[in-house]
C-alpha cells in the first residue's frame, strides 16, 4: 500500500535502520536530498543522524513531531511528518512495533502561490488582467518588464498595479508581493 503512494515515505528502526523505502523515497535518495548508508538513515535534508535522534525518540515515545527542512544544492524546502508506525499497519506487515514512519513534505512554492493569488483575485474582484500582472510580479518580473511581456506601455501597467493595491488594500507592492510569498493572512 504505501509503495505505490506518491509522498515519500520511510520506514526506519529508532536506530534509524532502514526498513522500508517507498518511490518517492527513492527518488530522493537518487537526488541525494536523502542519504542511506549501510542501511541506516545518515541525513533528510539538512538533519543529520543526530538531529534525526530526537523526532525519532517523540515517534517512539507514540508523538508526533514535524521538523522544517531544507535542501541543497538546489535551495528547496520541505518538513518532515515523524510519526509512531500504527500498531494495524506493523501487524499486517511484521514491522516491528516500534518502528517509525517518516514523511517527507515537498514544498510546491508555484502551485501556493498560484493558489494564493487565486484566492486574492476572487476575494478582491481581481480583473483577468489584474491577476495576470500580479501572476508575474509574484514570478520576479519587474513593472518594466512584465510591461513589456504583456505588450503593454509601462503606464498602463503602472495603472493595473494602482488598481490591484486599490483592490487588495495593500499599502505597497512589496508588501503585496510579500503576501502573494508568504504563509500570512490577506493583507486586509
Amino acid at each position: 500500500m504505501l509503495a505505490a503512494l506518491p509522498q515519500p515515505m520511510l520506514i526506519v528502526r529508532p536506530d534509524r535502520r532502514l526498513l522500508f523505502r517507498n518511490r518517492g523515497a527513492e527518488g530522493l535518495l537518487r537526488d541525494r536530498r536523502v542519504d542511506v548508508s549501510a542501511e541506516h538513515l545518515m541525513h533528510v535534508g539538512q538533519l543529520d543522524a543526530t538531529r534525526l535522534e530526537s523526532p525519532l525518540r517523540l515517534a517512539v515515545a507514540g508523538s508526533t513531531s514535524y521538523v522544517g527542512l531544507w535542501f541543497t544544492p538546489q535551495i528547496s524546502t520541505g518538513w518532515l511528518h515523524c510519526m509512531p508506525l500504527p500498531e494495524d499497519l506493523a501487524a499486517s506487515t511484521g514491522w516491528p512495533g516500534d518502528a517509525v514512519l517518516l514523511v517527507i513534505h515537498l514544498d510546491q512554492p508555484a502551485l501556493t502561490q498560484a493558489a494564493r493569488i487565486d484566492a486574492l483575485a476572487r476575494h478582491s474582484r481581481l480583473s483577468a488582467t489584474e491577476r495576470h500582472v500580479l501572476m508575474l510580479l509574484g514570478d520576479g518580473m519587474t513593472v518594466e518588464v512584465a510591461a513589456t511581456h504583456l505588450g503593454l506601455c509601462l503606464s498602463t501597467l503602472r495603472s493595473h498595479v494602482r488598481n490591484l493595491l486599490g483592490k487588495t488594500q495593500a499599502s505597497t507592492l512589496m508588501q503585496l508581493l510579500r503576501w502573494v510569498g508568504s504563509g500570512q493572512a490577506l493583507p486586509h
